[in-house]
């Protein structure tokens, strides 16, 4: 905690102080009120992130050397253990020294150009009462990696809204895309979607982003999605599939009831196919007691446990995508059951009230 709170009686430096990533040696200066993302995202760095409010976690990192000031209390977003490992959210950071920072380093990590692209929605597919498929058609080829997102731009709207790739990658990139949207009461964005037929639009596309995606590893892969957080993961799963990754997976999918469950068909087929063990087990909390649902009932979180999963929840990596409650639920419930922080990967999608809020 001494890195967050510097000496007492250490001398301030005069003049722009500095910021250096490691593991890649990347140095540069940050404006005295400027956040540490906000800096590094104008000098070219590919650094994660997502939300930009503090809430999302995806741009933490783990902070070596200096000191910072948080502009929101990272304990809001971070776990006790993450804070006590050093990690802060560059979002809410802004510098009081010289600092230097720790990323993830992966030979195997995204490292896709973020370019802006133009397209039009091709076509609406309603996959639950409150989700729909949107299909949409670009002006030009996209790369990315499955897990990643897009920030959205429509004409009319303040803010861009960011929706992960609900399908896996083409090989040399792709044209045609698909997401998955939540109709999100008084949700401007998706009012406007959902209020009447909107094949045709035109939208800016901003990507791709996001540090959630499978790393490389032999370890049983834990996964736990809520909602429209069934996009990023089923992609990653059709991803391994392709690329022939032979791992057990378990993924534990909450909703609330028997008409929240979409993708059956598609996990009816992974299940088949992938050439290890497989499970994919739906969990309602609000499904009436006197339907003719056999499956789990309860939280997501009664469920992470060794009998449920198959193997030692411990010695999975675990990917972790929905809503903010659950994943902060489920990270509790993982640090019980000693997965190392390091093999925890989450994308908490929020909605805009809480990007407002």
């Amino acid at each position: 905690m001494k890195k967050l709170f510097g000496s007492l009686f250490g001398g301030s430096k005069k003049g722009p102080l500095s910021a250096t990533i490691q593991p890649t040696g990347e140095t540069f200066e940050v404006p005295k009120n400027n956040t540490l993302l906000q800096t590094a995202l104008s000098e070219g760095v590919n650094f994660p992130y997502h939300c930009t409010v503090g809430t999302c976690g995806n741009c933490r990192c783990k902070l070596i050397e200096g000191d910072v000031k948080a502009i929101m209390d990272f304990s809001y977003t971070l776990s006790e253990a993450e804070i006590d490992d050093g990690y802060i959210l560059a979002c809410q950071a802004l510098l009081k020294s010289d600092i230097t920072i720790e990323l993830e380093a992966d030979a195997h990590a995204p490292n896709h150009e973020l370019e802006t692209y133009n397209g039009k929605i091709t076509a609406t597919n309603m996959l639950t009462h409150d989700i729909a498929e949107v299909s949409v058609e670009l002006d030009r080829a996209i790369s990315y990696t499955a897990g990643q997102f897009a920030d959205i731009g429509i004409e009319g709207f303040d803010r861009h809204r960011s929706y992960s790739f609900a399908s896996a990658p083409v090989q040399g990139g792709q044209t045609s895309l698909t997401f998955h949207v939540r109709n999100v009461p008084g949700g401007s964005y998706t009012e406007w979607l959902f209020e009447k037929d909107r094949v045709g639009e035109a939208f800016e596309l901003h990507g791709p982003s996001g540090a959630f995606w499978l790393r490389t590893s032999e370890a049983p892969i834990l996964g736990v999605a809520g909602g429209s957080g069934m996009a990023p993961l089923k992609a990653i799963l059709d991803e391994a599939l392709a690329n022939k990754i032979n791992r057990s997976v378990t993924y534990l999918f909450g909703a609330r009831a028997q008409r929240d469950l979409y993708c059956l068909e598609e996990m009816k087929s992974l299940t088949e196919q992938w050439p290890n063990t497989f499970k994919f087990v739906p969990i309602l909390s609000d499904e009436p007691e006197d339907s003719d649902w056999t499956g789990k009932r309860g939280l997501v979180t009664d469920f992470i446990n060794d009998e449920t999963a198959g193997f030692s929840v411990s010695d999975s990596h675990a990917y972790l995508c929905g809503p903010p409650g659950m994943i902060d639920a489920t990270l509790v419930k993982l640090e019980e059951a000693d997965v190392s922080l390091n093999n925890i990967h989450y994308d908490k999608f929020l909605d805009s009230r809480q990007l407002e809020s």
